[in-house]
């Protein structure tokens, strides 16, 4: 499989700042990845995400499983993820 697309991974650290209500991020970008749009909406239907675009990332190796995952800019929720072997298979949508 090839990982030319590029995603960042955002884990959430910390608790929420009282006073901003903001919670401390870690960033780990330009990860290398395969990212395949779900189009079958008996998948979509799947888990949950008929009226959003929801997308399939490869990430190469075990990677720990982030919070959120950032494509073109845009953050993405992580709705389930699957680790194997030798690659980390992650479902995210809006």
């Amino acid at each position: 499989m090839r990982y030319n697309d590029r995603v960042t991974l955002i884990y959430l650290t910390g608790p929420v700042d009282e006073l901003t209500g903001e919670i401390s991020k870690r960033i780990v970008a330009d990860v290398p990845s395969t990212i395949i749009p779900i189009t079958d909406v008996q998948e979509l239907a799947t888990y949950g995400l008929l009226k959003t675009t929801a997308y399939e990332v490869h990430l190469k190796n075990n990677v720990d499983v982030p919070n959120r995952l950032s494509i073109d800019g845009i953050e993405q929720s992580i709705v389930t993820s699957y680790r194997q072997r030798k690659v980390t298979v992650i479902i995210c949508g809006k």
